[in-house]
């Protein structure tokens, strides 16, 4: 078995950070490259009527996000990991993870059971579901 590229979705969330680890471990051994994906949430609305508040909002995610792919950037250098991040703009973190992963041909989706939302009772979270259902590869959900 070949495992080229692996993805990780992160979004700070100490589940997504267990599937960071996972992920690097995993790329020791097969010699992976690993692609972190951050997103930034948007509104579905159209951009003439976005507001001050909203692109400030934008950019302190953005700034976010940046901080965060530099900080597992330096992790997986630490490693001797192979990686790259990407920070993808999308009204749907699944929908985004799912795409990035099918145009880059990764190999495995390595996930964290839920992430920094709400819902703490959900044993999967509805993004970690998504990737489950829809994934075209496989998917390891990370707890």
């Amino acid at each position: 078995m070949k495992i080229g590229k692996i993805l990780v979705p992160h979004d700070g969330s100490k589940n997504a950070d267990r599937a960071f680890e996972y992920a690097l471990d995993i790329a020791k051994k097969y010699n992976s490259k690993v692609l972190v994906a951050s997103c930034i949430l948007v509104q579905n609305q159209l951009p003439e009527y976005s507001t001050i508040e909203e692109e400030t909002i934008l950019e302190r995610q953005r700034e976010a996000a940046s901080r965060l792919v530099e900080i597992l950037e330096l992790r997986a250098a630490d490693a001797e990991v192979s990686f790259k991040g990407v920070i993808l703009k999308t009204s749907s973190v699944s929908d985004a993870i799912l795409s990035y992963a099918e145009k880059n041909n990764v190999d495995i989706i390595v996930s964290g059971s839920r992430g920094l939302g709400g819902f703490k009772r959900l044993v999967l979270g509805s993004v970690a579901s998504s990737l489950v259902q829809y994934a075209k590869c496989p998917v390891l959900i990370v707890k």
